[in-house]
């Protein structure tokens, strides 16, 4: 208190009762603000909610349950394998206590991996959150399916202990990022799929802006990023659509999600457009296209319409089969079962490039919204959100499947024509 002249006090919310000690103001000498980020914990309050994995039955009462088989030939990805190219990695994230066990991806592969010729890899562990007694079925959930996608690649799994600085609730992702920053070029994953994330505001302004920072630096170095986009809807506080950090970044790709075959967008992926981030270059005329010309849309009292619109992209996000603690586990749902499945399928198209001599990919956005057309558009369903719902799916870019999911054949034809 005395550092930072600050009066720190208990605060108790009253429904969770969850504790947060908060001061109302705070104060640096000049000389030494103009060389800090933040500070933290200091003004603001963690948040009483956030997504969450779902599993069970669908509404119908169908048990859920699918594999690798049918995502790969969703995705035009087949028998299709990795590992031609040297030095080509890709990598799931954990936080939060999600514990990660290797005998469980070897029973995932067993059931779920049928002809594809790849043996079930062995995951390198990063990080000091990375083991723990029981598995989490959310670890298991993105290190099964990045590989599913991504077989014969080499796989990594980054798991971290602790908390945002700012906020309690959140997880620690400055400090994978700082890890991220001192790994070698020779030795970093070229891919990282996050499927963790909360409402925009309840990180600081101050972590975000930084967490931005180390995404850039990852982007230049031939890094993708990908996050889950959330599984709220548009959300709805205060009458207001909620959207979600960090997949509405501008400088990471938000992985919506979808259902069903043929595929449209479920009901449970969130998206919609940023508050503190303005609408990006690379995607202006896909959101003007959007507004201009999507069909019942929601009233824009609910919406920043300058803002960055996300996500990017999508993939399935709903009837996984996930083996956390050697128990299969049917019915998982949620973007987090989009965003490794969509990573896997990059993994696949950095190991193309690679093996011709090409760079990785690295910051994914541009090529998406200039290569539209090599995605599977989605043109039905819609999320949730205030009121009558959130934003409808459309031709083109919408808020909820960003441009469409993944046609590997394509895409593989388009990152070739690339420098």
């Amino acid at each position: 208190e005395k550092l930072l002249a600050a009066r720190y006090f208990t605060h108790e919310h009253p429904e969770t009762t969850h504790v947060a000690m908060r001061t109302e103001s705070y104060s640096l000498p000049p000389e030494v603000a103009e060389v800090v980020d933040f500070v933290a914990p200091t003004t603001s309050f963690p948040p009483v909610n956030r997504p969450k994995i779902f599993t069970g039955t669908s509404r119908n009462g169908e048990q859920l349950g699918d594999g690798a088989k049918k995502l790969r030939s969703l995705y035009s990805v087949g028998d299709f394998v990795g590992g031609e190219a040297k030095g080509n990695r890709h990598a799931v994230t954990g936080f939060l206590e999600q514990h990660f066990h290797p005998a469980d991806l070897k029973e995932f592969w067993t059931l779920s991996m049928g002809s594809v010729k790849a043996a079930s890899p062995k995951v390198k562990q990063v990080g000091d959150g990375v083991s723990g007694l029981k598995a989490g079925v959310e670890a298991e959930l993105d290190i099964e399916y990045i590989n599913a996608l991504g077989a014969g690649i080499e796989s990594e799994f980054w798991g971290f202990s602790g908390r945002s600085p700012d906020n309690k609730e959140n997880e620690p992702f400055l400090k994978w990022l700082q890890v991220v920053s001192n790994t070698s070029d020779e030795e970093v994953p070229l891919i990282f799929s996050t499927s963790y994330g909360e409402g925009e505001t309840t990180t600081t302004m101050e972590i975000a802006s930084r967490t931005n920072v180390e995404f850039q630096k990852a982007g230049v170095r031939g890094i993708s990023l990908l996050f889950a986009s959330g599984d709220s809807g548009a959300g709805c506080s205060d009458d207001k659509f909620v959207p979600n950090w960090p997949a509405g970044s501008p400088y990471v790709t938000g992985v919506g999600g979808t259902t069903g075959v043929p595929e449209k967008a479920v009901g449970l992926a969130s998206g919609g457009f940023c508050n503190r981030w303005a609408v990006q270059p690379w995607q202006k005329d896909a959101v003007s296209t959007y507004l201009s010309s999507a069909q019942d849309l929601p009233d824009p009292k609910y919406f920043n319409k300058t803002g960055r619109g996300f996500p990017d992209i999508s993939a399935q996000a709903t009837n996984f089969l996930v083996v956390a603690n050697l128990i299969p586990t049917p019915g998982v749902a949620g973007t987090s079962c989009a965003s490794p499945t969509a990573s896997g399928v990059i993994a696949l198209l950095n190991d193309v490039r690679l093996a011709q001599g090409k760079s990785s990919l690295g910051f994914l956005n541009p090529f998406i919204y200039q290569n539209a057309d090599s995605f599977n558009d989605i043109t039905e369903g819609r999320n949730s959100g205030c009121g009558e719902g959130g934003f409808p799916a459309a031709k083109g870019w919408d808020p909820v499947t960003g441009v469409g999911t993944p046609n590997f054949e394509k895409l593989k034809a388009a990152v070739l024509k690339l420098k």
